[in-house]
């Protein structure tokens, strides 16, 4: 049975767990940052693509005309 009252000892022990957690929380964040900006970066790319083959000017065959 624990006292609800918090020793120092408790306490201190409570601050590596937080710094965990942060630590955790951020390393998510990171991620969907950084897939996000994959995917964007992906799909802005597949969009300039596709301007690109269809503004460009198409040239058929020659025929001497």
């Amino acid at each position: 049975m624990q006292s609800r009252y918090k020793t120092e000892e408790a306490a201190a022990d409570q601050v590596p767990k937080d710094r965990e957690v942060t630590a955790t929380r951020g390393a998510i964040q990171w991620r969907r940052r950084r897939r996000e900006f994959l995917l964007y970066t992906g799909g802005f790319l597949l969009f300039v693509a596709f301007l690109y083959f269809i503004t460009r000017e198409r040239s058929g065959p020659s025929n001497g005309n």
